[in-house]
């Protein structure tokens, strides 16, 4: 019997696969530009000039974040399970890569698929913990 499915699932899923582009897009968003305004105009626009400053005060929309910091939390607490290492690779393959399936993974890891159903199960339930959706 199968477990049944949370209205949240799908949610979720999305939000483990949008985790390494949000990475990027806070690395971005706190990069320095260096190079110089040549544009000559004056900046009387009332904004910083200090190019560390203005990289400090940019963020992810709140709601970007905590979906980022909620698979982070899931990622450290995966990684510190049985098998954490192949959990992750398993993550890596099916959510990041999306080189495999589920069962793809499992042939490729060395696990049987059931049990690679239920880490996959596991950290989507653990992510959604960690929103606050359960």
């Amino acid at each position: 019997m199968s477990r049944p499915r949370y209205d949240w699932w799908a949610y979720v899923k999305g939000m483990i696969r949008r985790y390494p582009s949000l990475c990027a897009e806070e690395k971005a968003l706190h990069d320095i530009s260096i190079s110089p305004d040549l544009s000559g105009l004056p900046h009387g626009t009332g904004k910083h000039s200090d190019p560390v400053a203005n990289a400090a005060m940019r963020e992810l929309p709140p709601i970007s974040r905590h979906e980022m910091e909620a698979v982070q939390k899931a990622l450290e607490t995966t990684q510190w399970l049985d098998n954490g290492k192949d959990r992750l690779q398993m993550i890596k393959m099916v959510f990041w890569e999306k080189k495999y399936t589920v069962a793809g993974a499992a042939l490729k890891l060395g696990y049987s698929e059931r049990t690679v159903v239920q880490w996959h199960g596991d950290f989507i339930r653990l992510t959604a913990r960690n929103f606050g959706l359960m």
